[in-house]
């Protein structure tokens, strides 16, 4: 009677082994199923930010960000063929399938040479240098050295796009002056003005550091309190974008990103945390 009651003791602990470990199986299953890398992409003017977001994001979670900056037309087609998840920055094409939310505001800052004299410049000035009317900076209290403008290439870029909007197209649509020379990117953009003593550019006001200098705009400095109280008025949205069936599965980060966590990030880079 003994060995009849070890044998089932023993036989029992056996099957009970037996379904702990298919049940460990299934959860490791379940876990693997659940995780998900989540892909970004970001235009270059964001990438500061969005790679602090990332790297915070990453320490604190199972599921890992990667990000990476491309072209626009490339972004939008990885997005529309479920190569990425989520587009950070850029201008939105006209499009039923993807959404869009606000992330924050970011102010535009107008660069020269560390070596140029000139501390500041007016909208209508601005203007005037882009679309060639004013040629010289003698005309605005510096040296009698011909203006270099510098653009972007791309017209959609989000912060080209803005500049155009705000400055060279308003009050009416203006041509950039054929003097106006390109650069595909911000580092482009820094590097060409850092190189050319008389040149001009605009980038975000997160890329800025010392080898720039930022002129006040009509005689207001860009800085976070001026931007917010509406004094510097060069500002862009940063938004981003993603298709609708995947609203459910990067709701999780777009929770950090609306905590105080992520906020915190965005506020060293921007004006403005939604």
């Amino acid at each position: 009677m003994n060995n009849k009651k070890i044998k089932t003791f023993y036989m029992l602990c056996c099957i009970s082994l037996i379904m702990l470990s298919t049940g460990c199986k299934k959860d490791v299953g379940n876990k693997a199923i659940i995780s998900k890398n989540i892909s970004i992409i970001c235009e270059d003017t964001v990438f500061p930010m969005v790679s602090d977001l990332v790297r915070d994001y990453n320490l604190n979670n199972e599921n890992k960000i990667t990000v990476r900056s491309e072209d626009r037309e490339s972004a939008f087609n990885k997005l529309y063929n479920d190569k990425v998840d989520v587009l950070i920055g850029y201008v939105q094409p006209n499009s039923e399938k993807i959404k869009a939310e606000m992330l924050a505001y970011d102010g535009i800052g107008i660069i020269v040479n560390t070596r140029n004299k000139v501390d500041s410049v007016s909208i209508q000035e601005l203007k005037k240098i882009y679309i060639g009317k004013i040629v010289d900076w003698k005309n605005l209290n510096g040296e009698s050295k011909s203006i270099i403008p510098v653009a972007f290439k791309d017209k959609l870029n989000s912060v080209q796009q803005e500049f155009n909007l705000k400055v060279k197209d308003t009050p009416t649509k203006e041509e950039m002056t054929k003097s106006t020379q390109y650069v595909s990117s911000i580092e482009g953009m820094k590097t060409f003005i850092a190189q050319n003593k008389n040149s001009i550019g605009f980038i975000p006001g997160q890329w800025y550091n010392k080898d720039s200098k930022f002129l006040k705009l009509s005689g207001i400095e860009i800085t976070t309190p001026n931007l917010k109280n509406n004094l510097y008025f060069l500002r862009f949205p940063i938004k981003m974008y993603y298709s609708e069936k995947k609203e459910e599965s990067l709701k999780d980060l777009f929770q950090y990103f609306k905590s105080e966590d992520g906020k915190k990030i965005i506020r060293k880079y921007c004006i403005e945390a939604f």
